[in-house]
């Protein structure tokens, strides 16, 4: 509501007294009243400058074809120097951009002339017909302060990031089922195997299938059906579980490995062998084993583990990979604790079920490596492949969790926790930086921090089952970065910007920066949030404050 004008001298008095007093007494109704905008108008504070701001924008449209008379609402009425930028999305496209400025006039004046500008530098394109289904987006230029439309409503941007600034329970139920759905989109309905990437912009998931992104997808999906019992994922599994078997070679000189890929259009399988593809297709294999009983999971565990052997040096490190380039075997020869770390988990769970000695001896050997170097060196590691980063360091707690199963050495098991009180420590808690806030340092990608999400509740569920104090605070942790993975999640708010909405929603963006979706890093998250579904109640479980509206508005008016 407008404060009325002055029509006396003593009015006006009056006003300045007002005014004086406020300033005065440290408040802020003299910027208000000086605009021509009272403060309870905007007692939603961002939010609802937020949805009054694009509900206007939308009627500016609707009136362009209606011809009907303009309302200006006068939450809007609020005078300063503004320069702002309206864009118009309709599926997927920009298809209409719009500049507003000038000095002490009102917003909403404002508003509608970049509104209408952007409607006629795209009059070719609207219509009558197709304005309704328009996506507007506004932005004010030099300032973080932007948002785009949706159901009514104006939600937040950074770096055309829909940001979210709460997480509870149903959100966090919502995710996994949209989750779900895209990985049974991620599947070759010929071929039955899973592909690593989705290029959201070009709607294409590319022209190979990955034997490591399809263990990982089966191992998730049967996560999922231990928790809602979607029949589909059973009925998928002997199909997805026989391409998968299609690809360890048979080859004596790789026997038991498992190709790195297959080209489905020229049938090809890649002659590359990494232990990592090896060792995560053992995992899957032992759970489809597990529930089954069918004996052609384990034996083609056991042929996985057999290599494995055959790829680890005398020191006790694993040769990360073996390829065929032009008719020649070479090796690979770099140190990496992902790889290590992999086949360490690998080789003690097949141990644990099958007693074979050779896994043990070969596990230990690494489980040695990975103490001597945090003897040497802390916990926080890198190797030949990336300096020191907490994806690496994660690696090694979560493979010494997997040994300590089958070697409770308590010397293990002290490394384990000193590890996960270090790694910890290293999450972002700068909740005025959203872009990064619950990630942790040197982790860039929701693969990275989605690895770190499942650990922490791994880690959670270790020092329950051991009885450690603080296992609340690892709970608290993957709360966070939950949080942040599903901010960076593909949704009905964010994806205003692609031309098939509907096949990217479930999938995790790679970063705000590269907009594709890895399989893996969708993986690591459902499996943190099966983790932590079942742990949280119904309520609340973290919400991050918005600056004051009143220091955003001083931030919009020039």
């Amino acid at each position: 509501m407008n404060f009325p004008k002055c029509l006396t001298s003593s009015c006006k008095y009056v006003l300045i007294g007002i005014i004086l007093f406020t300033v005065i007494s440290g408040g802020t109704l003299w910027f208000f009243i000086e605009q021509g905008v009272s403060p309870v108008e905007f007692s939603g504070g961002s939010s609802q400058f937020r949805d009054t701001t694009v509900q206007f924008a939308r009627l500016v449209t609707e009136n362009y074809f209606n011809e009907q008379p303009m309302q200006y609402p006068d939450e809007l009425a609020i005078r300063g120097n503004w320069e702002l930028n309206v864009t118009i999305y309709h599926q997927g496209e920009i298809k209409g951009e719009g500049k507003g400025k000038d000095s002490d006039t009102l917003l909403s004046l404002v508003l509608e002339e970049a509104t209408l500008n952007a409607i006629d530098n795209g009059s070719s394109y609207f219509s009558k017909e197709n304005i309704e289904d328009v996506r507007i987006l506004i932005s004010f230029p030099n300032q973080e302060f932007s948002f785009i439309e949706y159901n009514g409503e104006g939600k937040e941007l950074i770096e055309n990031l829909v940001i979210n600034r709460s997480l509870n329970k149903e959100l966090l139920l919502q995710k996994i089922e949209q989750g779900k759905e895209f990985l049974l989109r991620a599947v070759n309905k010929d071929e039955h195997g899973f592909y690593k990437k989705y290029d959201v912009l070009n709607d294409d998931f590319g022209d190979r299938l990955h034997t490591v992104y399809s263990a990982s997808i089966i191992y998730t999906l049967l996560k999922i059906y231990d928790f809602d019992g979607d029949e589909r994922i059973m009925e998928g599994i002997p199909e997805w579980a026989d391409f998968m078997l299609s690809m360890q070679s048979k080859d004596r000189k790789v026997y038991g490995a498992f190709h790195y890929s297959y080209y489905y259009n020229t049938r090809e399988k890649e002659p590359r062998f990494v232990v990592g593809t090896t060792a995560l297709s053992i995992f899957t294999l032992l759970d489809l084993y597990d529930r089954t009983g069918e004996d052609k999971y384990l034996t083609a565990a056991e042929l996985g583990g057999d290599w494995l052997v055959t790829m680890q040096k005398d020191d006790g490190w694993m040769k990360p990979y073996k390829e065929n380039k032009n008719g020649t075997w070479v090796y690979g020869t770099q140190k990496s604790l992902l790889y290590n770390g992999q086949v360490l988990s690998a080789l003690s769970r097949l141990y644990g079920v099958t007693g074979d000695q050779k896994y043990y001896n070969t596990a230990e050997k690494i489980a040695q490596n990975f103490t001597e170097k945090v003897e040497r060196e802390g916990c926080y590691l890198g190797d030949d492949y990336r300096s020191k980063n907490p994806i690496s360091s994660a690696w090694v707690i979560m493979s010494l969790m997997d040994f300590y199963k089958i070697n409770t050495d308590d010397y293990y098991k002290n490394i384990i926790l000193r590890c996960s009180s270090d790694i910890l420590g290293r999450q972002q808690l700068d909740t005025n930086k959203l872009l990064y806030y619950g990630t942790w340092d040197d982790a860039y990608s929701t693969s990275g921090n989605g690895w770190l999400d499942e650990v922490m509740m791994e880690v959670y569920k270790f020092y329950q089952e051991h009885g450690v104090e603080g296992a609340g605070k690892y709970k608290e942790a993957a709360i966070r970065v939950t949080w942040w993975i599903i901010q960076n999640t593909y949704s009905a708010e964010n994806t205003f910007f692609l031309k098939e909405p509907q096949k990217a929603i479930g999938g995790s963006v790679w970063n705000y920066k590269n907009l594709y979706v890895r399989t893996d890093s969708l993986c690591h998250a459902v499996n943190a949030y099966m983790g932590l579904v079942n742990e949280v109640e119904d309520s609340l479980l973290i919400t991050v404050p918005e600056e004051p509206f009143d220091a955003v508005l001083g931030k919009m008016i020039r």
